[in-house]
């Protein structure tokens, strides 16, 4: 009998990651919309918006979280994986999109450096546009991998 790899997260920590990804999703986008979509014509971008402060506020606090979860993952099912040569890709390109979110956020609160906030800025976006694709290939990786599929 072939003996079965079994890496899953626990049912709370896996559901508190896909919980903090939408809300770190969809913070970001609505605050992406309300400082450039909905900026009035002629004003230099991104514009004031009365829901921007709270926007970034939700999207802070819901990343602070999503770090320690990301902790949580790594102490067991990292290292576990990490014996798969199989799930090393897909687990590599999720650990690139959230060490460049975490950096890049950090860059914004500590760089004191105006040029470079733009920068940060698209990188930040095109991580977290990535994010959710790069959890999801992730995700059907491992319960490929793990059903001997």
């Amino acid at each position: 009998m072939r003996h079965r790899l079994h890496n899953r997260l626990p049912r709370w920590l896996r559901r508190s990651v896909y919980a903090l990804t939408g809300l770190l999703v969809l913070s970001g986008v609505a605050w992406l919309g309300v400082v450039y979509v909905l900026a009035p014509a002629g004003e230099p971008t991104p514009a004031p918006h009365p829901l921007a402060a709270a926007l970034l506020a939700v999207h802070g606090i819901a990343a602070y979280g999503a770090l320690f979860a990301c902790a949580l993952v790594g102490h067991s099912h990292l290292r576990i994986g990490w014996k798969v040569p199989a799930l090393r890709g897909a687990g590599l390109g999720l650990c690139l999109a959230l060490l460049v979110l975490a950096l890049t956020g950090l860059g914004f609160y500590y760089s004191a450096n105006e040029a470079a906030t733009p920068w940060l800025r698209w990188l930040h976006v095109a991580a977290g546009v990535a994010l959710p694709g790069a959890l999801a290939l992730h995700i059907a990786r491992g319960r490929r991998v793990t059903r001997g599929g």
